[in-house]
């Protein structure tokens, strides 16, 4: 597999420097591809974006002051500045910190992601299959990495994510998966960070627990998805004020970066941009095509689909603002992670154990 892989234990302080100390690479790659991002979609130079950090550092630390510690740690082992991985880990926040730059649209203005739930009826054979393609920068690309993590009083858990951050796609040991959708609001941003969420998410018990904690006021700007291998799934699109559910029809949810919900869409009816619309369309009548049928191997080739290029489910936009980066595929009833890095039409599917 192209990206490095670790697995973390010990106190959170422990495994944030022991993260830091062997991912040192993957941070530096982080770091730049961040400063690169925030000033040329956002006009924010490297020092205000820590700056800005500041305060949704302290959000963080009032929802779990373990991932604080978790953030100094990793500063600490990768031998940079705290304000540098708080930037990584509000990176998100920091985009839509400011509500009138967050509702401008550029021509760099990048598209993400496509996410797909199935459950009974939709998979073959009664599985539940929680699946998605990460596109962003391509900057990012050797940033990536999977990154085990061994909790004594949680779910112990396997991510992918750029490094130094804390939280991740996804899944942990009890069957519970977390997956995500970028979206653009017309509101300031001023929850909790969306990677503390998710890595409060990967450290639940159970759906509910993770959908409570994800959607928990005040909240940030993103959808995020949670399955579970019972064949439960749930998503909530959020922006600065709203958390709005999405249920799964006959065993199917997918997304991609526009509001679905209609509070959530009336409000944030933004200049978004047609990729989004176009890789909708597409999965849905993917699956379709072979609902209650669907294997492992038929998402692969789903997340190789071409249909509209280069704004397509296999993103080759852009190598500085917009390519699938990696696909992920987690059997949660196999207990199985599929993951292709860079484009999946480029590269094959490969076996992480959990």
């Amino acid at each position: 597999m192209k990206f490095k892989e670790i697995t973390l234990s010990g106190t959170p302080y422990e495994r944030g420097f022991a993260y830091g100390q062997q991912c040192k690479e993957e941070i530096a790659v982080s770091l730049d591809a961040y400063q690169f991002l925030f000033k040329e979609t956002k006009g924010i130079d490297w020092e205000v974006a820590r700056g800005i950090s500041d305060y949704y550092i302290e959000l963080t630390r009032a929802y779990n002051t373990d991932y604080v510690e978790e953030i100094r740690g990793i500063a600490e082992g990768a031998g940079v500045p705290f304000e540098d991985i708080a930037a990584l880990n509000t990176r998100t926040e920091i985009m839509y910190s400011d509500a009138l730059k967050a509702a401008q649209a550029t021509k760099n203005e990048p598209q993400e992601c496509t996410v797909i739930s199935l459950t009974p009826p939709a998979a073959a054979d009664g599985h539940v299959i929680a699946a998605q393609n990460w596109d962003y920068s391509g900057r990012l690309r050797e940033s990536l990495v999977i990154v085990h993590v061994k909790n004594e009083d949680k779910p112990d858990f396997v991510m992918v994510t750029e490094g130094g951050m804390i939280g991740g796609i996804g899944v942990n040991d009890h069957g519970v998966a977390v997956m995500l959708n970028a979206l653009k609001t017309t509101s300031s941003c001023k929850g909790v960070p969306l990677r503390a969420r998710m890595r409060a998410m990967l450290e639940s018990e159970n759906l509910s627990d993770a959908y409570v904690l994800g959607g928990q006021e005040p909240v940030t700007v993103a959808n995020l998805t949670v399955v579970h291998k019972d064949g439960v799934a749930l998503g909530f699109e959020m922006d600065a004020d709203i958390v709005e559910p999405m249920i799964p029809e006959d065993g199917v949810l997918v997304h991609t970066n526009h509001y679905l919900g209609l509070k959530t869409y009336l409000k944030n009816d933004v200049n978004h941009m047609g990729s989004s619309y176009i890789r909708l369309q597409r999965i849905k009548y993917l699956i379709k095509e072979r609902y209650g049928k669907i294997t492992v191997e038929d998402i692969m080739e789903m997340f190789r689909d071409h249909a509209g290029y280069p704004q397509s489910i296999c993103d080759h936009i852009s190598m500085d603002f917009d390519m699938t980066n990696f696909s992920i595929i987690m059997d949660l009833t196999d207990n199985a992670i599929w993951l292709a890095p860079d484009c999946p039409c480029e590269n094959e599917f490969e076996r992480i154990y959990i």
